[in-house]
């Protein structure tokens, strides 16, 4: 497409007119050469046919003298070879004729090497078996043409297209062949074909000399005159939109540029009359918590109030439980005494438990001095003395007994004293912190109280100054707002003003691409760039 638009109207008028000319010479250089093309060929193909025939005629002469016994029948083949052998015909009289039978072995050919081969097996450079075909052809048609490559006769080493015609002469069983190279066909044809092209490229170019001539005159020239005026005019109309435009939008920045410091302004009181709105809900939240706290420091000089009555109340327990805990040594100590009174009893019974013994032992010899009459009362002796011995175990136990209770006792008393000494001492050092902390708290308190009634004064005047405050800032909001709608209609009129302007630049713009394509139509692409 960008190829076509830089091509010049004449350019243009000169393609679609020639264009039909073009194709249809090409139409029929292309249908003449094939058909010249044909033509020869069937010519070649009547001579081919011609050629074998006259030897036929001549092979049905010599057969004719055979039959009538003038001549010998290997006479008549001898004089045959010899006159297909040195027939020669075409334009330089290279082409040849050649004998073959139907055992595919060759008789006459102008190579005395291929004589009396066996030609079954040649083959072409395609693979055709050349002679097999020939002599399936010969049986079915009897004559006919075939194709197929062979050496040329100008270059051996060069293979060519040939065609060639075969004729049976039965009576002798020989297959008559010729044939010609087609190279020469299509060097001619081809060559004819040139001298059409260079006859059909002669009128083309004086018709397009002539075509030039009527467009240059009546066409080109009547549209660049149009091309100037219109290019005038929208030079005209640029050059005014160009400064309406300007103005326009200098206009329009300035008003935008005021319009957006306004909006800045109208933003600024908008978010310091929403600072002074949140200092009036902090100072109402201020006042609030100073109660919160006020109550909460009331509640903690009560609860401190009350925690000193408890403290009171704990040392006088304490006072108590110490009270308590020397009536339990004293008891304790009663207790001891009575152990130990046990312990005494308990020494005394030892004693008897001895005597006991030392008397059971006395009636035992006193017994065994008695003799006979002696036996009960050792007998009595005896048990006496193993009581005794049992309730000196049992007070030796006892007694054992009562040493590790007195011991133990002891031990508790003195472990309990020092505890309840331990304890009392602890408790009355904790009281006496306690009391003194709960008497520290209280004053702290009330100094908190004091304070929160301060600040709760404060907070209510401030409270007052930002509710004053967020009245004067709503008023200059109101006119600020007003003064932004005034001008952003200014600015939207200003809008209005450079749309108007751009509209018109933009039709100066459209008329000039107007001259811009006709001069492209006139002159092509990169030709006509806007001075």
């Amino acid at each position: 497409m960008k190829f076509i638009n830089k091509i010049s109207l004449n350019t243009k008028v000169l393609v679609v007119t020639l264009l039909p000319f073009i194709i249809f010479n090409l139409f029929m250089l292309s249908l003449n050469y094939s058909n010249m093309k044909d033509a020869l060929i069937k010519e070649r193909q009547h001579e081919l046919q011609d050629v074998v025939s006259t030897v036929i005629g001549a092979l049905n002469t010599l057969k004719k003298q055979v039959d009538a016994n003038e001549i010998s029948e290997t006479d008549a083949k001898k004089f045959a070879s010899q006159y297909i052998r040195s027939t020669r015909y075409g334009r330089d009289n290279k082409d040849y004729l050649w004998v073959n039978d139907f055992d595919h072995r060759m008789l006459f050919h102008p190579k005395s090497s291929l004589e009396g081969k066996i030609m079954s097996d040649f083959k072409d450079v395609k693979g055709k078996k050349i002679f097999v075909e020939m002599v399936t052809l010969a049986k079915a048609q009897k004559s006919g043409f075939i194709d197929y490559w062979w050496p040329s006769v100008k270059d051996p080493k060069k293979i060519s297209p040939k065609l060639s015609f075969i004729n049976t002469f039965e009576p002798w069983g020989w297959i008559i062949g010729t044939g010609v190279y087609l190279d020469d066909v299509d060097e001619y044809a081809m060559s004819m074909f040139m001298q059409d092209v260079s006859i059909s490229i002669g009128s083309l170019i004086l018709l397009a000399l002539f075509v030039t001539l009527i467009i240059r005159t009546k066409v080109v020239a009547p549209l660049l005159n149009i091309a100037q005026n219109l290019r005038n005019a929208a030079v005209k109309v640029m050059n005014s939109s160009e400064a309406t435009l300007e103005t326009s939008q200098n206009l329009s920045k300035g008003t935008h540029d005021q319009a957006a410091s306004l909006q800045e302004t109208v933003s600024s009181i908008d978010e310091i009359s929403a600072m002074i709105d949140r200092n009036t809900d902090s100072a109402r939240k201020s006042k609030e918590t100073s109660y919160q706290s006020q109550e909460a420091a009331k509640r903690g000089k009560k609860t401190i109030d009350e925690m000193l009555e408890s403290i009171s109340v704990i040392t006088e327990n304490n006072t108590n439980t110490v009270k308590r805990i020397e009536h339990n040594n004293k008891q304790v100590g009663d207790i001891l005494g009575i152990i130990k009174e046990i312990e005494d009893k308990t020494k005394v019974i030892n004693d008897i438990v001895f005597q006991t013994k030392l008397l059971s032992f006395n009636a035992s010899v006193e017994a065994a001095r008695a003799g006979e009459s002696g036996k009960g009362f050792a007998v009595v002796a005896e048990e006496v003395g193993n009581l005794a011995n049992m309730s000196g175990k049992a007070s030796e136990e006892i007694t054992s007994l009562l040493d590790r209770s007195i011991s133990q006792v002891e031990e508790i008393v003195t472990d309990a004293k020092k505890m309840s000494d331990i304890i009392i001492k602890e408790g009355s050092t904790a009281i006496e912190s306690g009391t003194k902390k709960a008497s520290d708290c209280k004053e702290a308190l009330d100094n908190i109280l004091g304070n929160v009634v301060n600040v709760d004064e404060e907070v209510n005047q401030i409270a007052q100054a930002c509710d004053e405050q967020s009245s004067g800032v709503g008023e200059i909001t109101k006119a600020m707002r007003l003064l932004d709608q005034v001008t952003h209609q200014n600015t939207a009129d200003a809008n209005k003003a450079s749309h108007a302007a751009t509209m018109l630049k933009d039709q100066a713009d459209e008329l000039d691409s107007v001259v811009e394509n006709v001069l492209t139509l006139v002159h092509g692409e990169s030709k006509n760039k806007v001075a």
